[in-house]
């Protein structure tokens, strides 16, 4: 009889989870319950989540997860982040407007005078350009020198000295970026108060040096000038025909050198067409090649016979400051009152040309 009722409760039971459809296969003790590891928990340890089936309701289906693996979180539907505001850039964050460099122009540039007289005469130079930076530089032969920063626009006074004897303008030179520009102006300084020329109408320039006066002796031939200077005993010889190249050249000496067997009376042995003259003395010795000339050409050919026998008179020669190495100007007094301009071909001087001033 006990076992019938203990028995009876189980088979009702049964019964009434059969009347409701939902008959176990086999009914099992809940699972134990799992404490979620604390933060101070290894990474390692494995999280279980209990599987529970009896407490669902019905025709729902349990998700059972492996006590093996790790509880993950179901998805959710991705969205994208919301845009964050943006703080708005300080004053200091914007770069500042960049203003284009204006291209170097010189707009003027003027000198008043551009012709002075004596030392301590005053030249005003005045100006205006545009670009980065300004420099004034006076200008002598080979190009700007001594430049001095100035403003792009301004003026200023300029005293004439020595020093600027040797100049021939001014170079007004403007720079922006990797372009400059430059515009000059002339300037021709005289020393009148200082040392003159011995001639009127001189260049305009002033002279290097006081003139060099002295005892001459000159004789003219067919084709050309010989002029003798007792001061410095220098001969020149001017061709008045061109040479082969175009130039109307003049060759000098200092001294004469004696070649060996050289006449001694001064003589050719021939007589000269009527009317004309043969050279003599220092003059002779050159025409007829008795001496070592420092040029090729034949003197006697290229000049001709004399066409009046040698004279004497006082002749003067003085040369203008330079404003470019070896390129020099100087002038002799002829025996005509005329004043020869005597000037190398170039820098390199291989020839001196001269004309009547």
């Amino acid at each position: 009889m006990s076992q019938v009722r203990t028995i009876w409760p189980v088979v009702v039971m049964l019964a009434l989870l059969a009347a409701c459809g939902n008959t176990p296969t086999s009914v099992s003790k809940p699972p134990p319950t799992t404490i979620p590891p604390s933060p101070t928990t290894s990474a390692d340890a494995e999280l279980v989540t209990p599987t529970r089936t009896a407490s669902l309701p019905r025709n729902k289906t349990a998700t059972v997860v492996s006590p093996t693996e790790p509880a993950t979180e179901r998805p959710q539907p991705t969205t994208p982040p919301a845009e964050l505001p943006t703080e708005a850039p300080s004053p200091t964050a914007t770069p500042p407007s960049t203003t284009p460099t204006p291209a170097p122009l010189v707009l003027s540039f003027t000198a008043n005078p551009t012709m002075t007289e004596n030392l301590g005469d005053v030249v005003h130079l005045v100006w205006e350009a545009t670009g980065q930076r300004a420099e004034l530089c006076p200008l002598i032969g080979p190009g700007p020198t001594s430049c001095q920063d100035v403003p792009l626009t301004g003026e200023q006074d300029f005293v004439v000295d020595e020093q600027a004897l040797t100049y021939i303008g001014f170079a007004l030179r403007v720079s922006a970026d990797e372009a400059t520009a430059l515009r000059t102006v002339e300037l021709h300084p005289q020393c009148q108060n200082l040392r003159p020329w011995f001639f009127t109408n001189p260049p305009l320039r002033c002279p290097v040096e006081e003139a060099l006066t002295s005892y001459a002796a000159s004789q003219r031939f067919e084709r050309g000038l010989m002029v003798w200077v007792e001061e410095t005993d220098e001969f020149y010889v001017f061709y008045a025909e061109p040479d082969e190249q175009g130039f109307q050249v003049v060759q000098r000496t200092v001294g004469l050198d004696l070649k060996p067997g050289a006449s001694e009376d001064n003589r050719i042995g021939e007589d000269p067409p009527p009317g004309l003259y043969e050279p003599v003395s220092g003059f002779g010795l050159i025409w007829r090649g008795d001496v070592y000339w420092p040029y090729e050409d034949n003197v006697r050919e290229r000049l001709g016979w004399a066409t009046v026998p040698e004279s004497g008179y006082d002749t003067a020669y003085q040369c203008s400051t330079s404003s470019y190495p070896r390129l020099w100007n100087c002038f002799l007094l002829g025996p005509g009152a005329e004043v020869f301009h005597l000037h190398p071909d170039s820098t390199a001087g291989v020839r001196i040309l001269w004309e009547v001033w």
